[in-house]
């Protein structure tokens, strides 16, 4: 199984001064793609939780029902009138009209690795750009965890935003150090969030420290949380007939997959920390959803 991870090979084709191999490069045209994903189901089949967190729904009134439109979230179809009328139709909602959306996109060094076709940055920034699209109708905002973080607002179509997802993915590539964590990002949205906003977070797959679960436990009570993390298969296990070099703080080792008794601990060890990662999130959000980082975001996305 090849290691893929960000290392210099190269320059990309209409990206003077960018060393990366091409196929680490992510267009902008792959990003504007995402639109079509906006008018599906949300992944179901690929680790989807419900939170404990995801029975509070406050401030939804009703309030009209108009014909299905591009975007309209499917739980939202009223199917008994679809029936009789024989064409889908949404129910609206006061709050939802102009619910504010923050999205906080996490590229850090973590990311920028995959063991097959793609990193898994690449398909947190691809989900970014699906789930801008699909907002596209509300305030949204956008806050980049990276080397250089920033926010940005936007109402309607997300173009440049994205047009900042790619550029902060590349700046990620060199895998350099951040000057914050991802637990002070999340400490500082208490004071950010404007009243009533629903918060999505794409990540890593990793248990979350202490400091994080309470950063997400004082926003649970005000924000609806969505949290995507993104698992790459070889930490999940190993499969094959072969030794794996890796580097880990402790030095350089392998991954024996020809042991089976290797395969079986390491199994073992992933399935815990998934366990531990549920248990200690799925009380603080309102849905949980794994990512396989090495399957393209279409493949999951209509899996449901």
């Amino acid at each position: 199984m090849p290691l893929r991870g960000a290392t210099p090979g190269g320059t990309t084709t209409g990206a003077p001064a960018n060393p990366w191999p091409p196929e680490l490069h992510l267009p902008l045209a792959d990003l504007i793609a995402t639109r079509l994903l906006a008018s599906l189901p949300r992944p179901r089949r690929h680790g989807t939780a419900e939170g404990g967190a995801g029975r509070r729904q406050p401030g939804l009134d009703f309030r009209e029902l108009r014909p299905y439109q591009a975007g309209d979230e499917v739980r939202h179809i009223d199917w008994r009138v679809t029936a009789r009328i024989g064409r889908p139709v949404t129910r609206l909602y006061e709050e939802e009209q102009e619910q504010h959306h923050w999205l906080l996109l996490d590229l850090s060094p973590a990311l920028y690795f995959g063991s097959g076709d793609r990193l898994k940055a690449r398909l947190a920034c691809e989900l970014a750009a699906a789930l801008l699209w699909q907002g596209a109708r509300h305030p949204q905002t956008l806050q980049i965890h990276g080397l250089t973080p920033q926010i940005l607002n936007q109402k309607g179509p997300p173009l440049p935003l994205l047009h900042q997802i790619c550029r902060h993915y590349h700046a990620g590539l060199a895998r350099a150090p951040l000057h914050g964590t991802l637990t002070e990002a999340v400490t500082l949205l208490r004071a950010r969030l404007p009243a009533g906003a629903r918060l999505t977070l794409i990540g890593d797959h990793q248990v979350p420290p202490d400091p994080l679960c309470q950063a997400l436990t004082a926003l649970a009570g005000a924000h609806p949380i969505d949290y995507w993390q993104i698992r790459d298969p070889l930490e999940a296990g190993i499969w094959g007939q072969e030794r794996l070099p890796v580097t880990s703080q402790q030095g350089p080792g392998w991954l024996d997959a020809m042991s089976p008794s290797f395969n079986r601990r390491y199994r073992e060890a992933a399935a815990r920390q998934h366990a531990l990662c549920q248990a200690r999130l799925l009380p603080l959000v309102r849905r949980l959803t794994l990512l396989d980082g090495s399957q393209s975001l279409q493949t999951q996305w209509e899996a449901s």
